[in-house]
């Protein structure tokens, strides 16, 4: 208890919450948000079977009012290890200093997750608290590519062909087309340490299950064994695609040896630009192996990110956690979703 307490109620949200959260986020965060206007995709993402809504909200004794929440996204449904990402944050001006950076302290508790961490960092704004004020781990994801053989782009502006490392791994990639098929070669368990951790549930309800997204699931088999997954999913422009790595999870090092399967993937059409993978987390040499470049500061080339609307420029990303020794990806928290529906 603290001077806060005095003045908010800090709790998680429930199904009778899910309106004034829409309307929050449609008055005070973006008018044609998604999140704003489509209740159905809103209660996918966030609402709970017993009825708990994934947001923590700070609500004005007085008034009755949401004057700070932050949503977030469960990596796994087990309790012992459940690891959770931010979604908004926002506070609303009149408050008590600092309430946002209060509603963030208090989220491992509110949550009772392991770990909590984020992805999409307001570099600016959101990163010094998150660094200097709560003693964070932040980041920046590289951003990674292989470019096609194209002779001309359209979705990327490619001013150089970079230099690039041909592996000498080259492993087995399987398709898994459903949870089952998944389940019975794949034992999400054996990283249960890894932060985040993602469990079966997850990879179903976020990849398999997606209402919008269609995501392509793959195994990479060594010695008979899948010991970790990647996710692809297509993103169209135009008369051209990106081909985007969304999601790895399990033993880092196999990444390596998917560089043969990439190339070949890539070229199956002449419609395909390239392949992008923002990580942070993994040896690059192991991603470098793979055949592919990261894209540096100031870069000529561009390797966009934003499609909904368009936006040609490199975009960069931050992250934080509880754990610097987090894995980061794309796909996690709120980062790979739709803006329109």
């Amino acid at each position: 208890m603290n001077n806060y307490d005095e003045q908010y109620e800090f709790r998680v949200a429930n199904r009778n919450d899910i309106s004034d959260i829409m309307c929050f986020i449609e008055k005070y965060w973006k008018t044609d948000h998604v999140m704003a206007q489509n209740r159905d995709f809103f209660e996918y993402e966030f609402l709970e079977e017993d009825g708990t809504v994934n947001f923590i909200l700070a609500i004005d004794k007085k008034k009755g009012t949401i004057e700070c929440l932050n949503g977030f996204l469960k990596a796994s449904h087990d309790a012992e290890h459940l690891d959770v990402w931010g979604s908004f944050w926002k506070v609303l001006e009149g408050n008590m200093g600092m309430l946002g950076a209060e509603l963030i302290r208090r989220r491992k508790e509110l949550t009772k997750c392991r770990c909590d961490l984020d992805v999409g960092d307001n570099p600016k704004t959101a990163i010094p608290v998150l660094k200097v004020l709560l003693k964070r781990y932040t980041t920046k994801m590289v951003h990674y590519y292989i470019l096609s053989e194209q002779k001309t782009y359209k979705i990327a502006k490619v001013s150089y062909l970079p230099e690039k490392k041909k592996g000498s791994c080259c492993y087995n990639v399987v398709r898994f087309f459903c949870i089952e098929e998944l389940m019975e070669r794949f034992d999400t368990s054996q990283y249960i340490h890894s932060t985040p951790y993602k469990d079966h549930w997850y990879i179903n309800h976020r990849f398999f299950e997606h209402p919008v997204y269609d995501y392509e699931v793959y195994g990479i088999e060594k010695d008979g064994r899948i010991g970790a997954l990647f996710v692809l999913r297509n993103q169209p422009y135009d008369d051209r695609v990106a081909i985007r790595l969304v999601d790895y999870i399990g033993d880092k090092s196999l990444i390596e040896g998917i560089g043969s399967f990439l190339e070949n993937y890539l070229a199956q059409s002449d419609k395909n630009e390239y392949i992008d993978f923002y990580c942070a987390g993994i040896d690059e040499e192991l991603i470098l192996s793979a055949g592919f470049v990261s894209l540096k500061d100031g870069d000529e080339n561009i390797i966009p990110n934003y499609f909904g609307p368009f936006v040609q420029d490199n975009i960069d990303i931050w992250v934080d956690s509880r754990d610097n020794n987090s894995l980061f990806m794309k796909a996690d928290g709120d980062q790979d979703r739709p803006n329109v529906i």
